[in-house]
């Protein structure tokens, strides 16, 4: 961790990622006492943090304070079993993203001018309330006070629906959501179709029976505090985005330099791919070649613009020759993939469908398989249907 400190020092970006099964084998009590009481334990890892590092780098400039951010702990939960002791504690749930928000500012600080004698003042917002100053200290006017807009300060907030992945899902129940709240610089960590882990502290907030009035209800609504994503795709293979690369060890290189060398390796790998379904070698093949792909070819500077690189199959059969099983092989092997039945869904539904979002009350897309498995592979079962 030390050695973290001096990457925060070099790449000057303050947040330091705790693992909770190091911080267990130092201090039982205190792992118990993080996650009973994150909201209070937390802040005093920072401070220790801050301390430590302004000790060994005086100098340092950093845009805020170092904040601690902890990941893996044991209490990992599904969301069907979410109740009331998890609240104000820390979790981790994994799941699939279904939504994400656009980015909300909402007030960090608020700046307060009085219209009699222009006295400003600026108040820090606890818990999404803005204690408003009642008394202009400079001139003792009661309830003289304006926000101004310009001058408070705003951080971004983003909200993300998080769907419980079909692995820990009971057989035939409809999947279970959970709202998650991302703020700063976890704003556009996962996009919509990635598989993450998240931890964070598990909130219930009272609804107000009408915005206008004081009084609340009587049912909590409950989201999640978002303090760190890991996305996990650890059975999967690798995705293939910009800025990222696979880090493959000495060994497994010189492995597939040898596998690359050899005259029958096509064979082998058809062979490899769904080694549970007998023969269908040329079905196999074609699959591989869909997962492999061909060359990107771009012609943009002669103004015919770029040519897909990848095949679409199509598997027509009787029943019973495992059709649907070489699907959902592709399908689990995949990063990014989607499995859609077409008995399910509409041709609307695997594209885009309109929605009344419930929480801002406004109309917005949600996004169908297709869209979810960009960059992936979407496998649709019954397409004749």
């Amino acid at each position: 961790y030390m050695q973290r400190l001096e990457e925060i020092h070099t790449l000057e970006e303050p947040f330091l990622v705790i693992d909770c099964a190091h911080l267990k084998q130092f201090s039982v009590d205190l792992y118990e006492k993080l996650i009973r009481y994150p909201q209070e334990v937390i802040p005093t890892f920072d401070v220790a943090t801050n301390e430590i590092f302004f000790e060994k780098y005086p100098d340092a400039q950093l845009e805020h304070q170092i904040q601690v951010r902890t990941f893996n702990v044991d209490k990992t939960k599904n969301m069907r079993n979410l109740n009331p002791d998890d609240i104000d504690q820390l979790i981790t749930i994994s799941g699939m993203v279904i939504r994400s928000s656009n980015i909300i500012p909402e007030m960090r600080e608020a700046f307060f001018c009085c219209s009699v004698c222009r006295n400003c003042e600026s108040v820090e917002i606890d818990r999404g309330r803005i204690a408003e100053p009642n008394l202009c200290r400079n001139c003792n006017t009661y309830h003289s006070y304006q926000l101004i807009h310009n001058r408070s300060q705003f951080t971004d907030k983003q909200i993300i629906k998080l769907q419980e992945s079909p692995d820990d899902m009971p057989p035939g129940q409809t999947p279970y959501t959970v709202v998650l709240y991302a703020h700063n610089d976890l704003v556009d960590a996962v996009q919509p179709g990635d598989r993450v882990t998240v931890s964070g502290i598990y909130r219930a907030v009272p609804l107000r029976v009408q915005p206008r009035a004081r009084n609340v209800k009587s049912i909590y609504k409950t989201y999640i505090d978002v303090i760190h994503f890991r996305k996990t795709d650890t059975k999967r293979l690798y995705e293939d985005t910009e800025g990222s690369e696979a880090i493959f060890t000495r060994e497994r290189v010189e492995e597939l330099k040898a596998l690359s060398q050899m005259p029958d390796i096509y064979e082998r790998l058809a062979r490899a791919l769904a080694p549970s379904i007998y023969e269908n070698e040329d079905i196999k093949k074609g699959i591989l070649c869909q997962l492999f792909g061909g060359t990107l070819k771009d012609f943009s500077q002669t103004g015919r613009g770029k040519f897909r690189s990848d095949i679409n199959i199509l598997l027509c059969g009787d029943p019973g020759t495992s059709k649907s099983q070489l699907l959902q092989y592709v399908h689990n092997l995949v990063p990014r993939g989607q499995y859609t039945s077409g008995k399910g869904s509409s041709a609307v539904g695997l594209t885009a469908y309109v929605t009344k979002d419930p929480e801002t009350r406004q109309h917005v897309l949600q996004t169908g398989a297709l869209v979810l498995s960009d960059g992936g592979i979407c496998c649709i079962d019954e397409f004749d249907k």
